[in-house]
């Protein structure tokens, strides 16, 4: 099998409604889905504004583990978020890739300013790419910590609310016939994303 992980680092995963923040619990829960992968090849695509591939698909276990500590929110091009994109980008990486056991783990807050996800998520569907979407925040929003200052975002003086965007994750993952996943489920019990990716 060939697992894409693809992890928003937008500004607004900088959120800390989940601790210690949306994209440093995301990394955690991949170092679990990693220990699950058991010979399976796994790529890790980093996503803002474009999508970069630091780690390709690879069996090398400490390689997949030293992109993923090293990703930031400055590891993908900056600007408005752009999920379609991103999934464009992810169905290039298996273009020549001749094994019908494809996925795509999509690590996001939903929050997707471009309006396309919807309908690349239905070509990764059309391609037999399950695209399993896992979101993480809060859907009744929080604040952007600014990283230097401590002080947290603002737009015309008025704090930036960023919000689990459940809806946008929900559409993407039944448009590419995958299943959405929760944090609140995923971080939990026996639900950990270890164990849901050899469920599904």
């Amino acid at each position: 099998r060939n697992v894409l992980i693809m992890i928003d680092v937008s500004r607004s995963m900088l959120a800390n409604d989940v601790h210690p923040n949306r994209l440093e619990r995301a990394k955690a829960d991949v170092a679990d889905l990693l220990e699950a992968l058991r010979g399976d090849r796994a790529g890790i695509m980093a996503f803002r504004n474009g999508a970069a591939l630091p780690c390709p698909f690879t069996t090398d276990m400490a390689f997949l583990s030293q992109t993923l500590s090293g990703i930031t929110i400055d590891s993908a091009p900056r600007g408005e978020t752009d999920i379609g994109g991103a999934i464009e980008a992810a169905l290039q990486t298996f273009e020549n890739l001749a094994t019908d056991h494809n996925a795509v783990i999509l690590i996001s807050d939903g929050e997707d300013l471009s309006g396309k996800a919807v309908e690349q998520a239905a070509v990764a569907g059309e391609r037999h790419i399950p695209i399993f979407c896992v979101g993480i925040g809060d859907a009744r929003g929080s604040t952007i910590p600014i990283e230097v200052s401590g002080a947290v975002m603002e737009y015309r003086g008025e704090n930036v609310i960023t919000k689990l965007q459940n809806k946008t994750l929900i559409d993407i993952a039944n448009a590419s016939k995958g299943s959405y996943i929760p944090l609140q489920t995923a971080g939990t019990g026996r639900n950990t994303l270890g164990t849901l990716y050899n469920r599904h």
